[in-house]
């Protein structure tokens, strides 16, 4: 997942210039260094994989000097150029003072080429704005699909009327058929996608009129931006603007790119991820280039990524936005070049610090931005990871033309299957990311040297840096990008030999017996022959100085002179074992008790060195581990986002684990590994996909179905008959019912009036499908269940279980104080104040149903994405100024829109559904944190009787503010301020014997609450993940602000923070429920939530009699992986005992044996608290008698 895009990132003024007062003074007292470069000693000799510092006082650009530079350029910007800050000049681990990535000589080499083609998949592209001025003449058009211009071109090429060397939508500015179309003020491929699209394909290749792009979120050639995101526009900028004075200068300015719309925003779904790497391929694609969050992960992903790689395509992918080590999708997958952010002080404070201490320094890691094993460069840039991706991108894509214009001879591989043209990549992908990684120039502020001491753990502000050491790092990978010396290596044909690993996966599991095989392939085709080795060695990095790394070789050959493919060496599991703790048991802690995540990690690399020297590498993070609870699980494939859930589906006593897939599917396994008869269950083909594709058909990529998102299946007897029936949402719109033989019973879908593309706008950003699960209750009290649902169109939905609409339903949800006006056909909404609404519009949370009105019916209980900025409405004076603001709460009768509610707004068509007192306000600390996940409310409400009043009382949390609790009527139960709910404890008040020390305010960040018995009064307490304020705080800021994330606990009755809590975890938790389970067999409830980084966490309360928190024994559990959503709890093997069991994003499925009777596994032991998905616990929807 990744942050706000570049245009919208920001550190609040008034806390920059606070950070800077109180930084510079604490600085004031640094020496300031000299700033002649003395005669120092060279440094000593280093290797390809552990290279030598820099020699600053011979430095290697000495009498290179950039030959043209772009009306653009920026003398002060460090982020392109080869100029040496001179403060920083004599210290090597300051590479000499070389502030940037050395672009600027890079363009001597090549400016790139309009044949080289780089592919954004992105938001779109804004065709109406002023920044297509930058790109307008490099934007690819398929000439195929096109008239000639009028007036037609020369000779040579009669598509280029302009006579510039390329085609672009310039050449059609004479052309009296086109004209500004679309009001831009220039004639950009939009006018010629509306002058020219007849609804033939005149190419040939299926996707009809694709004449600059295509769009994958509606299935149409217009890739527009129609939601002015503008994340699509910014990275065509970063890579391929022009340099021609119009604002930006990208990195390779000659370079052509295509236009791909996979969402509206940067947050994508996998399979629409894969269907535009397929298009960028069927189009001819020399590089693609993603800064996407992709929230789910079909197999389809992966094999687009491979048939990218098998033809020389790169694939340069962004490692998300939130100071983290979890693995971002789609760029944790293999065969992919994940870039991060390196980045200087922001704004006031790096000028003020080159003051102070004399010298500037731009390898702090972004804040935002992520590291971790999957690191192979850092990039120079502004704009998060993001920026980085673009930025990157160009450089690859200049070096592709380099290696074409120097005349290297194009790879076989590439021959074979029919790349490698005259005007194609010459180089193989692999060879594109060695390249870069031996050009990198190593970041080490570990190893000393002549000038710098060892160790230097601090930026020059006194801020932790994120660890770096000679070689290979989890912080900035092989090191930070170097365009020249990369162009210049591809130019000379000095092109590194091939590494690749293809198993072991990316963060998999592995026992502490047997053998681990190594496959892959290394291959030198540039040289007569090679060596190669297989190695191995433990934890994530190796140790700061003076530590080292043991590597272990596992297998290798010497002098082969063809590619070898398939297994390269075989590993003894049981001498990794004896070289990690314990001999690879026990849990992945400190000593004390920290998260400890990497504690059974081990690094693969294989090595291959050519008969020149040049060395190629490629490296794997796996675990060795041995859990005596883990039990043997066959996981199908496709599995990721939506959690577990266990249900006996035929009666034979023992459970059934019933989970959707990524791709469509919905499996019932056994817990022997077979399927149920008639399982998995399938969807269609969604419209979207391209089944046309040439790639695919060429490289057997079948369509996924319709992806099943965050949540989990509900599953219920919904008509009566004694069967339990599946309901499923997916994320094209679809809502199916499954019976217990895996039949389709019903389908439903969502209206297409309500979000098609003329109804959308940045206030309206609507979408047809589910990102939340449905839920079912019986809404009308006839005994059947109806099937509630909530829509990114905005609307709330529900339906009978035979498919036929609910009445009263669907309802449009927004604050009828806010809106303005409704259209009447498709319900877009104008907003009073368009000043103070942010972006916003889909509901992507799973309604909760519960009774809040004591007439034995449930209602229904919703979180929006609406965002308005507004005094906050918790404590105003946290609140920030322009940033800050509330999301809104919805309580809706089961009637719909035929109940009485009351008449708030004249203009609003469906307010009379919501119940009075609602919607009530959530506090967003931060507005805009995320598009689509992070607006508004991004998780499920908890409902139940909390203060043991007899009433029941919701519970629920914006993406990024306090958790809070209302009554039925909107007030809070809990304290208030000036009329303002406080929520539960937020402010620097932990339970006694908590271990974070990170508790000055604690939030909610894109998490929800789960409710159940977790301390010593009987009764429902709340649980949630949080953040503390500096862990919140260091997205925002470079290196390392230490803080924590956190699981919280609060007694339902006070509002205060339990004994023990909150207690430390190892990342973010998104879109994470807890379980309030009972896992070791004691009768008492822990808190169990999964996060980003590797680990599921069992937490009980102090309270019941000492302070520190309970955790059982065996916990916490090693994932590997990043989960999200809730583990869920049942009796898989019928035994009478429990497992748990949770999903990995990237596919696992983990199961665990736990001593607890499957008749009392808990409170919350599943996502939505019980079968019906209600948000209620152990499903429970009616209200209950008072408490004594």
């Amino acid at each position: 997942m990744k942050s706000v895009p570049r245009a919208n990132a920001r550190v609040h003024p008034v806390g920059t210039i606070l950070i800077a007062v109180a930084l510079i003074a604490a600085a004031c007292d640094v020496p300031r260094p000299p700033i002649h470069v003395p005669n120092d000693p060279p440094p000593p000799p280093g290797t390809p994989l552990e290279p030598a510092h820099l020699d600053c006082p011979r430095w290697r650009y000495e009498g290179v000097e950039p030959q043209q530079l772009p009306t653009e350029w920026n003398a002060d910007d460090y982020r392109f150029g080869s100029w040496r800050d001179p403060g920083s000049a004599r210290s090597p681990h300051r590479l000499c003072g070389q502030l940037g990535s050395a672009s600027d000589l890079s363009w001597n080499i090549s400016s790139g080429s309009p044949d080289v083609l780089i592919a954004v998949i992105d938001s779109g592209i804004q065709w109406r704005s002023e920044k297509m001025a930058d790109l307008v003449q490099n934007t690819y058009l398929n000439r195929a699909e096109l008239p000639l211009p009028q007036p037609i071109g020369g000779a040579r090429d009669p598509y280029d009327s302009n006579g510039d060397g390329r085609l672009n939508a310039l050449d059609y500015s004479a052309d009296q058929r086109v004209g500004d179309r679309n009001h831009s003020g220039l004639i950009d491929p939009e006018d010629l996608i509306l002058a020219f699209s007849d609804g033939v394909d005149a190419d040939g290749n299926g996707y009809i009129d694709d004449i600059s792009g295509w769009d994958f979120l509606n299935g149409d050639n217009n890739p527009l931006d129609n939601v002015d995101y503008g994340h699509g526009t910014g990275e065509a900028r970063d890579s391929t603007a022009a340099h021609d004075g119009q604002g930006s200068a990208g990195t390779c300015p000659d370079c052509s790119h295509l236009p791909v719309r996979v969402g509206d925003s940067f947050i994508a779904e996998g399979g629409r991820f894969a269907a535009s790497v397929l298009f960028a391929l069927d189009s001819g694609a020399d590089v693609i280039q993603e800064a996407l969050g992709a929230i789910s992960n079909p197999p389809q992903a992966q094999q687009a990524i491979d048939a990218a790689y098998r033809r020389g395509v790169p694939v340069v992918a962004s490692m998300a936005d939130e100071q983290s080590q979890h693995a971002n999708l789609p760029g944790a997958l293999e065969h992919t070049i994940p870039v991060n952010s390196l980045t200087q002080a922001p704004g006031v404070l790096e000028t003020e610090l080159a003051f102070v201490v004399g010298r500037r320094d731009a390898l702090a890691l972004n804040g935002c931005t992520n590291s971790g094993p999957i690191a192979w460069v850092s990039v120079p840039s502004n704009g998060c990871s993001s920026e980085a991706t673009g930025n990157a991108a160009g450089m690859v894509g200049l070096l592709e033309a380099a290696a074409r214009e120097g005349g290297v001879t194009p790879h076989p591989d590439l021959l074979s299957v029919g790349a490698g043209g005259p005007r194609s990549n010459v180089l193989s992908a692999n060879e594109a990311a060695q390249l870069l990684r031996a050009a990198a120039d190593d970041v080490d502020f570990s190893t000393p040297n002549a000038v710098d001491p060892a160790n230097e753990t601090k930026d020059d502000f006194g801020v932790p840096r994120f660890p770096t050491v000679r070689g290979w790092d989890a912080t900035t990978g092989y090191g930070r990008i170097n365009a020249y010396e990369a162009a210049r290596a591809a130019r000379d044909g000095d092109i590194p030999p091939e590494a690749d690993i293809t198993s072991p996966e990316w963060f998999s599991l592995n026992p502490t017996a047997g053998t681990l095989a190594v496959e892959g392939r290394v291959a030198a085709v540039r040289s007569g022959s090679y060596d190669y080795r297989v190695e191995w060695t433990v934890g994530l990095q190796r140790d700061p100085h003076p530590g080292t790394d043991h590597w272990h070789v596992a297998g290798g050959s010497d002098a082969l002179t063809s590619p070898l493919e398939g297994t390269l060496a075989t590993i003894d599991l049981a001498d990794v074992a004896a070289a990690l703790p314990n001999r690879g048991t026990g849990t992945p802690t400190t000593s004390d008790g920290l998260p400890d995540p990497d504690r059974f990690t081990i690094r693969l690399r294989v090595v291959v060195t050519d008969a020149e020297g040049r060395v190629g590498t490629q490296h794997r993070h796996v675990m060795v581990h041995s859990d005596p609870t883990s039990a043997a699980v066959r996981t199908p494939v496709g599995l990721g986002t939506s959690s577990p859930v266990f249900f006996d589906l035929d009666g034979n006593g023992a459970d059934e684990l019933v989970v959707a897939g990524d791709d469509g599917r919905v499996h019932a396994l056994r817990s022997e590994g077979s399927e149920l008869p008639g399982w998995p269950n399938t969807s269609g083909t969604p419209n979207w996909w391209p089944t046309w594709s040439a790639t695919a058909s060429a490289d057997r990529i079948g369509a996924p179905g319709s992806a099943v998102l965050v949540g989990a299946p509900a599953i219920a007897d919904l008509d009566g008959d004694g069967t339990a029936e599946v309901v499923v949402t997916d994320a094209d719109g679809g809502v199916r019912v499954i019976d217990a033989e895996g039949d389709t019973r019903a389908t439903m879908s969502t209206n297409p009036a309500f979000s098609r593309q003329e109804a959308t706008d940045p206030r309206n950003r609507l979408k047809p499908g589910f990102y939340g699960s449905a839920a079912v209750a019986d809404l009308d009290a006839d005994g059947d269940l109806e099937i509630v649902a909530a829509a990114g169109d905005r609307h709330l939905y529900a339906w009978h279980h035979d498919g036929e609409p609910a009445d009263g339903f669907p309802v449009l949800l927004v604050d009828p104080q806010q809106t303005a006006a409704v259209d009447p056909t498709s319900h877009r909404v104008s907003f009073r104040n368009r000043g103070a609404t942010r972006i916003g519009g889909e509901l992507i949370a799973t309604p909760t149903l519960a009774d809040l009105s004591g007439d034995g019916r449930p209602e229904i209980i919703v979180g929006a994405q609406e965002e308005y900025v507004e005094q906050v409405a918790v404590w105003p004076p946290i609140g920030l100024p322009g940033d800050s603001g509330n999301t809104r709460l919805y309580a809706v009768s089961p009637d719909g829109t035929r109940a009485g509610g009351p008449d708030r707004s004249p203009v609003h068509p469906d307010e009379s559904a919501y119940l009075a007192g609602w919607p009530v306000s959530l506090p967003m600390l931060l507005t805009d944190v995320l598009p689509s996940i992070g607006d508004g409310v991004a998780t499920q409400a908890a409902a139940g009787d909390i203060d043991r009043d007899g009433e029941t009382e919701v519970v629920a949390a914006s993406a990024s503010g306090q958790l809070m609790a209302f009554d039925p009527d909107g007030t809070s139960p809990l304290l208030e301020w000036s009329g303002l709910p406080i929520g539960f404890n937020w402010l620097g008040a932990p339970g006694h014997g908590s271990n974070s020390t990170d508790t000055a305010m604690t939030v909610v960040a894109f998490s929800g609450a789960a409710l159940g018995d977790l301390d010593a009064v009987p009764g429902l307490d709340v649980a949630a993940p949080s953040t503390g304020l500096a862990r919140a705080l260091d997205t925002l800021l470079p290196n390392d602000q230490p803080g924590d994330n956190q699981l919280t606990g609060w007694s339902g009755l006070t509002g205060a923070q339990l004994r023990g809590l909150p207690r430390v975890t190892a990342d973010l938790a998104f879109f994470t429920t807890p379980a309030i389970v009972d896992v070791d067999g004691d009768s008492t409830n822990e808190i169990v939530a999964g996060n980003g980084v590797q680990m599921l966490d069992a937490v009980g309360s102090g309270d019941t009699g000492d302070d520190a928190a309970r955790i059982p024994t065996g916990w916490p559990k090693l994932t590997g992986g990043w989960t999200i959503g809730t583990p869920a709890m049942g009796d898989w093997d019928g035994d009478g005992t429990a497992e748990i069991a949770i999903t990995r994003r990237d596919g696992p499925l983990l199961v665990w044996k736990t001593p607890t009777r499957s008749d009392a596994v808990g409170d919350w032991a599943r996502y939505g608290g019980g079968p019906t998905n209600s948000g209620t616990p152990d499903g429970v929807q009616l209200r209950q008698p008072p408490a004594n």
